[in-house]
């Protein structure tokens, strides 16, 4: 059946966001907010359209990546622009395929074409080791809390961007995401039960694990 990657159409909002909501109910929170995300990102000043594709499966949009502006913080020199892709999500029977990597790398590619600088993002690191994401200590990014932490991963897109950098990441206030907001949000779709499983743990625990490589 045809793979292909697009950008999004207002007709496709629905979809994008049942398939986020169904990639992520219940595995890092008890129930999701991604889909809220992604309904917010759209209108948002960081937004990148250009960046923020779903891929459909014959007719079917089965999955999706959105990127955002964000920017390094430097001590003695000017914010340092960077982007950020989140969520980026597959329907679940489709899991374990390959069309997450297919995503991931379309858009990587779009970016470095468009010139843009870096991507920060955060993730599990063995996940995002292949595409050539690495601890943001490496290049002397930290949290706004100065610590660095293993979740936090960084590629560089274009030669020598990150080289000459360090200071603290700063990604859009678009993630900022007020729960009751998307609690309302979230009435818009199908009922599902919200439970308590393990890999909200898993991600908890990850999530405070700091950077110790020597890079």
């Amino acid at each position: 059946m045809l793979i292909t990657i697009r950008h999004e159409t207002e007709q496709d909002y629905f979809a994008a966001e049942n398939c986020c909501r169904n990639a992520f109910w219940n595995v890092y929170t008890q129930g999701c907010y991604e889909h809220f995300l992604i309904h917010s990102m759209r209108t948002h000043k960081d937004f990148i359209p250009e960046l923020s594709f779903v891929l459909e499966y014959g007719k079917e949009i089965i999955g999706g990546i959105f990127y955002a502006r964000s920017s390094i913080i430097c001590p003695d020199s000017p914010p340092v622009p960077a982007i950020t892709f989140a969520p980026v999500f597959i329907e679940p029977k489709f899991q374990r395929q390959g069309f997450g990597k297919k995503l991931i790398l379309h858009s990587i590619q779009k970016a470095r074409q468009l010139g843009y600088s870096a991507i920060l993002i955060l993730g599990c690191p063995k996940e995002y080791a292949p595409y050539g994401f690495c601890g943001a200590k490496k290049y002397r990014i930290s949290m706004p809390d100065g610590l660095y932490y293993q979740s936090l991963l960084a590629l560089p897109l274009q030669e020598n961007a990150l080289s000459d950098v360090a200071g603290y990441v700063q990604f859009s206030n678009v993630f900022e995401i007020n729960n009751q907001d998307a609690e309302i949000f979230d009435k818009n779709f199908p009922p599902k039960e919200k439970r308590i499983l393990p890999s909200q743990k898993e991600f908890e625990k990850a999530c405070s694990l700091l950077d110790d490589a020597e890079y």
